[in-house]
Parts: structure tokens; C-alpha cells; sequence
């Protein structure tokens, strides 16, 4: 692919980023159909029910440390993050975890589109491993680069009608990701493969 968007598009495909968008429709984690009471009975009181759907994945207490295995759980989470927005639609959570991360803002807006426009996505789930981290300095903080491995499944951007849909191949990306430490935290400030 040629282009800053096509190549980013290929990095986040491979990494799931941008190619792992994940399934729109149904999946296991669907509850199970719930019928009302019968002519016979009725509620004993109102009932409240959870929410249903996917829940956005929650930052793991590990994460938060400043040591290599808190970036590492951070990217993992990132990952999930990134398997979740491609799932549903919702980039809420991961917007907020790329600050100035020009790949981030690229796959966040590639999943924008999709389903703006009526689209899903299916397949794309990103599974990262061989995670191994390093420590620089800039400006005065600690940042962590952390290298890993993503393999993502097949990708398919259903959108209306045919003519514009997109078709990624799963395969696998050796990735760098660049994390600046907050108070929260990290942050994504760059994603490229290595």
C-alpha cells in the first residue's frame, strides 16, 4: 500500500489497529432471550437488568506502575481497547489512550467511518505477544517503548451495498509503541512497526 493512510491502515490491519476491527453482530457474550411473565403470574416487583453488550475492557490495576511489566500489561489493554472499538463501533476508550499518536488518531478514525457510514467490521481480533520493553529518556521522563508481536484474524469492512467494501488478510506485525507515563497511567505518543 502507498500512502500515509494506506500504510497506516496496513500496519493497524496486521496489528489490528486499523485491520483487526472486530464483529459487529452477534457473538457468544449475547444474553440469552428473556420472556415476560405468563397470563398467570406476573412480577413479584420490577426487576433491573444489567446492561447488555460488550462492556469496554477496564484498565488492569498492573498497568499503572512505571516498571516494564505495568507497560506491557498497558499495551495488553490497549489491545483489548482496540479489539473492543473495531467490535462495536465505540472509540470512546480509545481515543483518550493515544495523545498525539498520529497511527492512534488514524485507526480511531478508520473505525469512525466504518460505522458512521452504516458499515461494520468483522474479524480483525489482534492477539499480542512476545512483548519486551526498554526505557528512554525524554525530557526529563521515563518513556517506555514496547516492542511486541500482533497476529490478527481476517478483516472484512461490511459497508452498504458492495462496491465499497475492504477485505485484510489476518498475518502478523512486530510493532513499537511509544508510552509516555501519566498520572493515570500511560499513553500511546507513537505506534509503528519495527
Amino acid at each position: 500500500m502507498i500512502g500515509v493512510v494506506s500504510r497506516t491502515r496496513a500496519v493497524l490491519t496486521a496489528a489490528v489497529l486499523l485491520s483487526a476491527l472486530a464483529v459487529g453482530g452477534c457473538t457468544d457474550d449475547d444474553p440469552e432471550p428473556k420472556f415476560g411473565p405468563t397470563e398467570s403470574t406476573s412480577p413479584a416487583s420490577p426487576t433491573s437488568t444489567a446492561a447488555s453488550g460488550p462492556i469496554a475492557p477496564s484498565l488492569p490495576a498492573a498497568a499503572l506502575g512505571s516498571d516494564a511489566s505495568a507497560a506491557e500489561t498497558f499495551v495488553e489493554f490497549y489491545w483489548d481497547t482496540v479489539n473492543f472499538a473495531q467490535r462495536t463501533g465505540d472509540v470512546t476508550s480509545l481515543r483518550s489512550l493515544g495523545v498525539k499518536c498520529t497511527a492512534c488518531d488514524k485507526g480511531v478514525e478508520f473505525i469512525e467511518n466504518a460505522y458512521a457510514g452504516g458499515g461494520q467490521i468483522r474479524g480483525g481480533h489482534g492477539q499480542v505477544s512476545d512483548l519486551e520493553t526498554v526505557f528512554i529518556d525524554r525530557d526529563g521522563e521515563n518513556w517506555a517503548v514496547v516492542s511486541c508481536r500482533v497476529e490478527s484474524t481476517k478483516q472484512v469492512v461490511d459497508m452498504p451495498g458492495s462496491d465499497r467494501d475492504e477485505q485484510y488478510q489476518g498475518g502478523a506485525a512486530n510493532l513499537r509503541l511509544y508510552l509516555q507515563p501519566t498520572d493515570d497511567g500511560w499513553v500511546v505518543r507513537s505506534l509503528a512497526t519495527k
